[in-house]
C-alpha cells in the first residue's frame, strides 16, 4: 500500500478516535459535573459519591492530560470543563475581605471522639498544646470527658461545661469552655446530642456556641438531609449576633445541604485557603479524602485553621482561630 492510499484511512481512523474519545469524555464529565448539585431523598449512594467529587475532579484533569498526550484536544477540553464545573463547588469558600476591623481573639477546638474511643491522654495533650477557649466534642461519653477534665491544668483552663451527655458511646456532645456558659438549649436535627450555650467572653460579650453531629448518610440518607436542613433553620432563627457552630457535619462542600447551611456564615477552613483539606477517615488504609468536620461562625473572621490526628479516632481534630467582631458581639 502506498503512502498516498494510506492517508485517507488514517484520517478516517483519527476522526473515529476523536468522536469516540470525545463522547467518552463528555459522558464521564457530565456524570461528575452533575454530582455536586444532585439531591434525591432516600438515595444514600448520592451523598456517598459526592464525598468523592474532589478526587473525581482531579481524575478528570489527569484524563485531560492523557488526552492531550494522544492529541485528543476536544476530549481534553471537555474533561477540563467537567473538572471545573464539578470541582469549584467543593472548594472552601474564601471571602475577599475581612468583616472585622478589630475584635477579640477566640480559639475553638472541635473533635469527633469516635464512639468515645479516642485516647484521652492524646486529646488532653492536644488541648494543652493548642490552648482553645472552647472545645466541642461529639461521640463522647462522660468517662472520656472526666478523663480529660481530671487533668488539673485542663480543669482550670476549661472550668465550664454543658450538661451531662446522653449515655452511650456515640450519642454524647458537650461544650467545654474557659468562659461561663448560660442559656443552654438543644440544636434540632439529630438522634445524637446537639447542644448549644452562650459563652460570656470578656471584651466581646455573648457568643452562642454549638456542638453538632447530624446522622451519617450511609444508613440514614433522609435523616442526614433533614438533619442538615434543620440545623440550617436553627442557625437562621437563632437571634444571637455572634455564633460559632462546630462538629462532625457528615458533609463536605460537595453536598448542597452543607452549602445551604453555611450560607451567610464564615468557615474556619478558609484561613487555610480554598483547598478542602480532608478530615476523614484518619487511621485507615485509605488516606483521609473528605472534609466533613467544620467550624462555622457568624459575627467573626477566621484567622487560623489546623487539623490534628488523635489516636483512637477516625476523625481529625480541627482547631480554628477566630476574631470576634466587636460591633456584632455588643449589638442587640
Amino acid at each position: 500500500m502506498t503512502r498516498e492510499s494510506a492517508r485517507p484511512g488514517a484520517r478516517r481512523r483519527t476522526r473515529r478516535q476523536v468522536i469516540v474519545g470525545t463522547t467518552i469524555a463528555l459522558v464521564i464529565s457530565l456524570a461528575v459535573a452533575a454530582l455536586p448539585y444532585l439531591e434525591i431523598r432516600g438515595v444514600a449512594a448520592i451523598p456517598i459519591a459526592q464525598a468523592l467529587v474532589p478526587l473525581a475532579a482531579v481524575g478528570l484533569l489527569v484524563l485531560a492530560v492523557i488526552s492531550m498526550l494522544v492529541r485528543l484536544w476536544l476530549a481534553a477540553l471537555v474533561l477540563v470543563i467537567g473538572a471545573a464545573i464539578s470541582g469549584i463547588p467543593t472548594l472552601t469558600p474564601v471571602e475577599a475581605q475581612q468583616a472585622c476591623q478589630a475584635g477579640t481573639p477566640m480559639t475553638m477546638l472541635s473533635f469527633n471522639a469516635k464512639l468515645s474511643g479516642a485516647d484521652p491522654d492524646g486529646l488532653a495533650e492536644l488541648i494543652r498544646t493548642t490552648e482553645p477557649d472552647a472545645v466541642a466534642l461529639v461521640e463522647v461519653d462522660e468517662t472520656l470527658i472526666d478523663a480529660v477534665r481530671s487533668e488539673p491544668d485542663l480543669a482550670a483552663a476549661l472550668p465550664h461545661r454543658t450538661r451531662e451527655v446522653t449515655q452511650g458511646q456515640a450519642s454524647g456532645s458537650v461544650i467545654l469552655s474557659a468562659f461561663p456558659l448560660s442559656s443552654e438549649e438543644d440544636v434540632p436535627g439529630s438522634e445524637f446530642d446537639q447542644v448549644s450555650a452562650i459563652a460570656t467572653v470578656p471584651e466581646a460579650g455573648e457568643v452562642r456556641l454549638a456542638a453538632v453531629h447530624p446522622p451519617p448518610p450511609v444508613w440514614q440518607p433522609n435523616g442526614w438531609l433533614s438533619g442538615l436542613d434543620e440545623i440550617a433553620a436553627w442557625v437562621d432563627q437563632t437571634p444571637d449576633h455572634t455564633l460559632i457552630i462546630a462538629g462532625d457535619f457528615n458533609a463536605s462542600f460537595a453536598h448542597p445541604a452543607l452549602r445551604r447551611l453555611s450560607s451567610g456564615l464564615r468557615t474556619g477552613a478558609e484561613a487555610a485557603g480554598p483547598i478542602p483539606w480532608p478530615t476523614w477517615p484518619e487511621e485507615k488504609v485509605v488516606p483521609a479524602f473528605t472534609a466533613i468536620d467544620h467550624t462555622f461562625a457568624r459575627g467573626a473572621d477566621p484567622v487560623g485553621w489546623e487539623s490534628f490526628a488523635v489516636e483512637g479516632s477516625d476523625h481529625r481534630a480541627v482547631v480554628t482561630e477566630w476574631r470576634l467582631c466587636a460591633e456584632a458581639s455588643r449589638a442587640g
